[in-house]
C-alpha cells in the first residue's frame, strides 16, 4: 500500500520506474504521480527493513487511507517527539531494533536538537549502547553491525571532534566483512556506513570499498568516501587502479547500455575525485594500470552510447593520468604513463573517437604535457620511439600530431638539428639520423655488445671445456680430444675479437649481476615479459653501455627477475 509512512528517514517518497525514479517530499503529489502512471510503482522498505521497488495491484480510497495513516503517523511522531534527553536516552535504553533508534536520532537531527542528546558522556553512552543492540539485538546479526556502522557515522558526522568516541567499538562491529551497503535505506545512510569503514583497517576493507562503491546505483556521497578509504589503504594509486578489477563483475547484471555507461561515469567521476585529492605515492607503472583499468571498464564498446558520457569518461580517465603526473614529474617522460590513450583509441568506436577527442577538456592537457616531455627529451639528445607512437595516438591523425610538436619546439634553437628533426617527425626520419639513434635492435654496437655479453657468458664454460675435459679425452678419444682443444682456441679467439671491437666501440659492461635494484621497464628487460607490481629486480645478466662523449646510454639492457620476495 502506497501510504505516508512510504517515505524514508528523510521524508522523501521514490516514485516511478526503477533507474527513472522521481523523488517528492509531499505525498500529495507523489500520489497524483503514480495516479498518472499506466503502472504505479514506488520504494517501500519490506517488513526485514530492506527498500525495494513495488507495484500497485489495485486502489482503495485515498481519503480513507490517508485518514488511517494520519492516525498511525500521529502515534509514531508521538513516540519521536520525547521532550527530554533523559527520556529519549531511556528509550534508546528499551529499543530492541536498530532501525527505531536511527529513526529516533535522523529525527531528533531533523529538529536540530542532537547536540544536547549527545552531550558530555552521552554520546560515548549511546555508541555502547548502538554496539551491544547490534551484536545482541532483533534481526540479522550481519546487518545489524552494517546499521550500526551507519548509526555511528551519522553520530560522528555531529560529534564535532570527537570521532573517538564514536568509533571506540567499530573493531567490534567490524570483525568480519558485513554484507553490501544496498542493504541500507538510502544513499545517506550509505554515505554514514562509509563514514565508519574510513575509521577501520582489516585486509578485506579495500577490496570491499571498491566493491561497494561499483555496486551503489545513486549513493554518490557513499561512492565519494569509498573510494577515498580503498585509495587510501592501498597506498598507492597503482596498487588502487590495479584493486578497482574487483568491481567489474557488478557492471555485468546492468541491462541496457545506456544505463550502464552512466553508472561507469558516476565510478569514473568519484575515482577521479579520490585521485585528485590523493598525496600519497603513485607506485609502479600507475600509467600501464590505468590503461588496463580503463580497457577492461569500457570493453563492451561504445556503439549507441551517448557521446556526451562517453567523453566525460574519458575525460575523468585522463584526470586521473594527470595527476600521476602532477605527483612525479618524471612519470611525463615515459610512454607507459600514457598508455591509456593507445587503450582508448581501441575500446572507444571509430565514429566516437574523433568527438570524443574534440570535446574533451582534459585531453589538450595531457597533450601539453607530452609535448614537453619531448622537448625535454631533444634537450638531452635523447629519442624515444614509444613515446612518439603514443604523442601520435593523442591527435586524430600523425599529421596533426607532428604539427602540433613542430610548433612546440619552434623556438628551441639550442636543440641538436637532427634530434629535434626526429622529434618533429615523430621518428620518421630513421635512415637520416640513424647514426643518432641508439635504440637496442637498430645498430651494429648492440650486436656487438650481445656477442660481447655471450662471449663472457660461456667463458667459464670453455675454460673448463679444455682444462678438465680435453685432458680426459685425452686418454679415452685422442682424436675428439684435438677436436674440443681446436674448439676451445676457436672460441677464445672469438672472445678476443670481441673484447677488441667494444673497446674500440666504447662498449663496456654495466658490472652490475646480481645486483638488487628499483625496476625500470626503459632500463632492464624483465624475464617472461613485463610484470605490473614489480618494484625491486635481480640482475640476472649484465647489460652493455656506451660512452657517447662523455654520456652513457644504455645499449643491451641488462636481463632481470623480480626480487620482491
Amino acid at each position: 500500500m502506497f501510504t505516508p509512512e512510504c517515505s524514508n528517514a528523510n521524508g522523501v517518497y521514490r516514485v516511478g520506474e526503477k533507474g527513472n525514479e522521481i523523488q517528492f517530499t509531499d505525498f500529495d503529489q507523489a500520489l497524483a504521480y503514480l495516479l498518472a502512471m499506466p503502472v504505479a510503482k514506488w520504494r517501500r522498505a519490506n517488513t526485514k527493513g530492506n527498500w525495494g521497488i513495488v507495484s500497485a495491484i489495485t486502489w482503495v480510497d485515498q481519503e480513507k487511507t490517508k485518514n488511517k495513516v494520519k492516525k498511525d503517523v500521529t502515534t509514531q511522531n508521538d513516540l519521536f517527539d520525547i521532550g527530554s534527553v533523559k527520556e529519549q536516552i531511556e528509550w534508546i535504553e528499551k529499543a530492541t531494533d536498530l532501525r527505531d533508534v536511527n529513526d529516533l536520532l535522523t529525527r531528533v537531527m531533523a529538529q536540530q536538537k542532537i547536540q544536547p542528546l549527545i552531550k558530555d558522556d552521552n554520546l560515548s553512552y549511546i555508541a555502547d549502547m548502538v554496539a551491544d543492540l547490534a551484536l545482541i539485538g532483533e534481526g540479522k546479526e550481519d546487518e545489524n553491525r552494517l546499521i550500526a556502522s551507519a548509526i555511528l557515522g551519522r553520530l560522528s558526522a555531529v560529534a564535532r571532534g570527537r570521532g573517538n568516541e564514536v568509533f571506540s567499538r567499530v573493531n567490534e562491529l567490524l570483525s568480519k566483512e558485513p554484507p553490501g551497503i544496498e542493504v541500507l535505506v538510502d544513499g545517506d545512510e550509505k554515505y554514514y556506513a562509509a563514514l565508519t569503514f574510513s575509521q577501520y583497517n582489516n585486509k578485506w576493507l579495500a577490496r570491499y570499498c571498491i566493491q561497494q562503491a561499483y555496486a551503489t546505483d545513486n549513493a554518490e556521497k557513499a561512492r565519494k568516501v569509498l573510494f577515498a578509504t580503498a585509495l587510501e589503504k592501498s597506498k598507492t594509486i597503482s596498487d588502487f587502479v590495479q584493486l578497482s578489477s574487483e568491481g567489474f563483475d557488478y557492471l555485468k547484471d546492468i541491462k541496457g547500455v545506456d544505463a550502464r555507461h552512466k553508472r561507469i561515469r558516476r565510478i569514473s567521476s568519484a575515482m577521479s575525485e579520490a585521485i585528485r585529492e590523493w598525496q600519497g605515492e603513485v607506485g609502479a607503472h600507475a600509467g600501464i594500470a590505468l590503461g588496463d583499468w580503463f580497457y577492461n571498464l569500457m570493453r563492451g564498446g561504445t556503439k549507441d552510447a551517448d557521446l556526451s558520457v562517453v567523453t566525460t569518461i574519458f575525460d575523468d580517465a585522463i584526470s586521473m593520468v594527470l595527476r600521476v603526473i602532477e605527483l612525479r614529474f618524471s612519470n611525463a617522460l615515459i610512454a607507459p604513463t600514457y598508455k591509456l590513450l593507445d587503450k582508448a583509441r581501441t575500446v572507444i568506436d571509430k565514429q566516437h573517437w574523433s568527438e570524443v577527442t574534440r570535446h574533451s577538456n582534459n585531453l589538450e592537457r595531457i597533450r601539453l604535457c607530452m609535448k614537453e616531455a619531448a622537448l625535454v627529451l631533444a634537450s638531452q639528445d635523447k629519442m624515444d620511439s614509444d613515446l612518439a607512437s603514443v604523442i601520435a595516438s593523442a591527435f586524430y591523425s600523425k599529421a596533426q600530431a607532428t604539427s602540433a610538436v613542430s610548433a612546440h619546439l619552434a623556438d628551441s634553437h639550442e636543440l641538436n638539428p637532427d634530434v629535434k628533426e626526429w622529434w618533429e617527425n615523430l621518428g620518421n626520419v630513421k635512415k637520416r639520423v640513424r647514426n643518432v639513434e641508439h635504440k637496442i635492435g637498430n645498430g651494429e654496437d648492440q650486436q656487438i655488445g650481445s656477442l660481447l655479453i655471450n662471449v663472457e657468458t660461456s667463458k667459464t664454460v670453455m675454460e673448463k671445456l679444455e682444462r678438465a675435459v680435453v685432458p680426459m679425452l685425452e686418454i679415452q678419444d685422442p682424436v675428439l680430444a684435438a677436436t674440443v682443444k681446436k674448439a676451445a682456441q676457436n672460441y677464445a679467439e672469438v672472445a678476443q675479437s670481441a673484447r677488441q671491437l667494444a673497446r674500440m666501440r666504447k662498449l663496456n659492461h654495466m658490472g652490475i649481476k646480481g645486483e638488487v635494484m628499483e625496476y625500470n621497464p626503459l632500463q632492464h628487460e624483465m624475464l617472461g615479459g613485463h610484470q605490473l607490481g614489480v618494484r625491486k629486480v635481480r640482475v640476472e645478466r649484465d647489460g652493455i653501455q656506451k660512452d657517447f662523449n662523455g654520456k652513457i646510454k644504455i645499449l643491451v639492457k641488462p636481463r632481470v627477475t623480480p626480487a620482491d620476495n
